[in-house]
C-alpha cells in the first residue's frame, strides 16, 4: 500500500459539505489528521487528506472525484493526489 498526501477544494461549500467530504475521505482510508514521529496526532489543513491506499494514484484520484463532485459548485472539485513516502511539516495538535 502506498501513503498519498491529497488535497480538495470544493467550490462554494458550506462546512456541511466539507463535513461530508470528510467523512467520504476516511472510508477512504485518508485522514484530515497525521501522526509525527514522536506520536503527536496534528491538523492538516481544511481539505488536505494523509493516508494509505491499495489504490493506484488514478484510481484514488477518480474516487475522490466521484464523492467531492456532489458536494461541490460549478467548476470543482478541485483534486490534488501525491504519493507521499516522506513528508515534514509545522502544525497544530489535533
Amino acid at each position: 500500500m502506498a501513503n498519498y498526501m491529497v488535497r480538495v477544494e470544493l467550490l462554494k461549500a458550506g462546512w456541511d459539505d466539507y463535513e461530508d467530504l470528510h467523512a467520504g475521505m476516511e472510508a477512504l482510508g485518508l485522514m484530515k489528521t497525521i501522526a509525527f514521529s514522536d506520536g503527536a496526532l496534528r491538523k492538516l489543513p481544511i481539505g488536505t487528506y494523509y493516508g494509505s491506499s491499495s489504490l493506484d494514484i488514478t484510481a484514488l484520484r477518480e474516487r475522490i472525484r466521484g464523492l467531492a463532485t456532489p458536494l461541490s459548485g460549478h467548476g470543482g472539485p478541485w483534486i490534488f493526489v501525491s504519493q507521499s513516502e516522506t513528508w515534514s511539516a509545522w502544525l497544530d495538535l489535533a
